[in-house]
Parts: structure tokens; sequence; C-alpha cells
């Protein structure tokens, strides 16, 4: 399934919700259950100017912040789930690989 088909997402997982990751999915997550998000690339830093996660999920990546390479396939618990704009996903998966 292309990227076209599916809905970019941003999904707080791991123990704490703590990993910030953009990607995509198949259909929206449900929070506490396994998610499977493709292409996905870990937000390791934003800064104030992104305006928060709901900015970066609004806006995309500024500046300053640090996102990594992309992986095919990411599985995790789905802590938080916050839909991506679609300016704000051109710019995530424009940025340049780590």
């Amino acid at each position: 399934m292309s990227n076209s088909k599916r809905i970019p997402v941003i999904v707080c997982g791991g123990e704490n919700g703590r990993a910030v990751v953009y990607g995509y999915v198949a259909k929206m997550p449900e929070v506490g259950q396994p998610v499977e998000i493709h292409n996905a690339r870990m937000v390791l830093y934003w800064p104030a100017t992104c305006g928060g996660i709901f900015g970066l999920a609004t806006n995309g990546p500024k500046n300053e912040t640090r996102i990594t390479s992309v992986v095919a396939v990411v599985k995790d618990t789905c802590r938080q789930v916050l839909s991506v704009t679609n300016a704000a996903s051109k710019l995530f998966d424009e940025w340049p690989n780590a």
C-alpha cells in the first residue's frame, strides 16, 4: 500500500508515551492498542518555534528539529495519536535523513 492510501500521523509510543514517531498508518490507531507505522521517523527534538507536538502535527518541523532516518515499519503501542496535516506531512517527508 502506498503512502497516498495511508494516513499521516504522529504517534506517541513507548512505555511512557515519550517516543514521538511520525509516519503512515492504514487506519487511525486506538490508544492502548498496537500500531504499525510505515515510513516511520522518530522526532528526537523540536524547538519551541514548532509550537509543541500539536504544532508539529499542524505545521511540520522547523529549523533545528532533529528527526531520524526513515525505517520501513515500526510496531509499538499507541499512547497518543495526532493526525498530521498535508502541509506538515510534506515537510516531514522532505526532511533530510539523519
